[in-house]
């Protein structure tokens, strides 16, 4: 299934909005980041 990055863009936009900031040794505790 392809993405419609059109369609995408203001869902990206209003998740950024809404997701409070992760602090960066939270991230680095998961598994996926930085690897």
């Amino acid at each position: 299934r392809r993405f419609r990055l059109h369609d995408l863009l203001p869902r990206l936009t209003r998740a950024m909005v809404l997701c409070k900031p992760c602090p960066e040794p939270m991230l680095r505790l998961a598994s996926n980041f930085l690897h």
